[in-house]
């Protein structure tokens, strides 16, 4: 007995060895399958379900490709997740299916033959992986500003140039990357200050095609989106989409009903239509030898009409006052360096900002010169340029490693 038991052991042994020198389970070859690249986000013109994604590679002259993915079904809340392979570049995903117009109440159907389109410039399996991807009508703007209706490629720095530019006019910091939600209070109150203002953008865009010419509720979306693409352009170049169609933008948000109860998120979208300024920020004034700057704080005032007395510019913030994280941005040698994002706060009430910068104790510190853009928006007509900033007397506190003081050193806005 123990001569056939020790046998079937054997036997056993050797089954299993030869399995696993097969690859037995494993899918083959003994090497570790590549990790698949995944894009997921949010489909909504308000939510879209039932949806169906698709997404097409973007070749590197930017035409369409090959399909990497779909049909994807979009989830209840408008969610989709799609594994491309091991695909590494540039993707174009169109999507389709049904939601519920926000003005109206009609159920509208995108159709396949005329989706909703979103460009995307890189997604890989590593360090661009699991890329959130929303597909909305603003998205498909910017499409349709890259390609010229579908009919010019759209090489990366199209998409990019693209996609900023409708971030800009319609102020969300990223069409792309922010996930609009369920144009309910609940889904909102759980949502981000960026998710909200998009779902409100994406409300008011259903008010305004509530009004369009077309026979169905697309063509009417479609007849908003036409006329906006030609706005789009013109503000490409001038800086600002004509006072109508901002008067008309505007209109279509105060009129959605979720405005009232976020009001944050509404003027952060208020002021749409025209493209953002910069304000480059500088450290002027001698060093001692051997000293570097590690941490600078002040307060700037903001522009103000004389007439009336009122902010001729805006910041994006959110309820608290802290500005959006593009807003305040490091440049040149200081990129890179912050210790933590830099801080902005804009209040209102006083028409000025504090901010605080503190770069990281390990790094080599900036010299003066040039180290951040503060990305501004123009509230009215009037002109406005850096010489309209200044610097409260008495604010600026520029520190060496130690957190002693610099004297002596100056900030310039220009």
């Amino acid at each position: 007995m123990k001569t056939y038991f020790s046998r079937w052991v054997l036997a056993g042994i050797l089954i299993m060895a030869s399995l696993a020198g097969c690859g037995g389970g494993s899918g083959g070859g003994g090497g570790t399958p590549a990790a698949s690249t995944v894009v997921k986000g949010t489909v909504s013109a308000g939510i879209i379900y039932p949806g169906t994604v698709y997404v097409y590679a973007v070749t590197a002259a930017g035409a369409k490709g090959a399909l990497l993915a779909g049909p994807v079904a979009t989830n209840i809340d408008g969610t989709y997740n799609a594994s491309l392979g091991p695909y590494s570049g540039a993707i174009l995903l169109e999507a389709s299916g049904t939601y519920t117009d926000e003005s109206t109440g009609h159920t509208v159907t995108i159709t396949a033959a005329n989706p909703l389109r979103a460009m995307v410039d890189s997604v890989d399996n590593s360090t661009k992986n699991n890329r959130i991807a929303s597909i909305t009508p603003l998205t498909d703007l910017a499409w349709h500003k890259a390609s010229k209706n579908g009919t010019t490629p759209t090489p990366t720095t199209a998409m990019q140039g693209a996609n900023k530019l409708v971030d800009d006019l319609f102020r969300i910091t990223d069409i792309i990357g922010t996930e609009p939600v369920r144009p309910d209070n609940a889904s909102m109150a759980n949502a981000s200050q960026e998710a909200q203002a998009y779902t409100l953008a994406l409300a008011a865009l259903s008010n305004l095609a509530s009004t369009a010419s077309g026979t169905t509720d697309e063509d009417k979306l479609n007849s908003v989106l036409t006329s906006l693409e030609v706005e789009t352009e013109d503000a490409e170049s001038s800086g600002s989409m004509s006072s109508g169609a901002i008067t008309s933008y505007e209109s279509a948000l105060t009129a959605v009903p979720l405005c009232a109860d976020f009001p944050s998120a509404r003027d952060q979208l208020l002021g749409m239509g025209k493209k953002p300024q910069i304000v480059t920020m500088a450290i002027s004034g001698t060093l001692p030898a051997g000293t570097k700057i590690y941490a600078i704080q002040g307060t700037i005032a903001l522009p103000v009409n004389t007439a009336d007395n009122q902010l001729l510019v805006s910041l994006l913030a959110d309820s608290n006052g802290k500005t959006l994280s593009d807003v305040l941005l490091l440049t040149g040698t200081a990129a890179g360096m912050a210790a933590a994002e830099p801080v902005a706060t804009f209040l209102i009430p006083q028409r000025q900002m504090n901010f605080s910068i503190i770069l990281s104790p390990t790094g080599a510190g900036i010299g003066t010169g040039d180290f951040a853009a503060l990305t501004y928006y123009v509230s009215s007509s009037v002109a406005v340029t850096a010489a309209d900033f200044s610097v409260v007397s008495g604010s600026l506190a520029v520190k060496d490693a130690a957190g002693a003081d610099i004297a002596g050193l100056t900030l310039i806005l220009k």
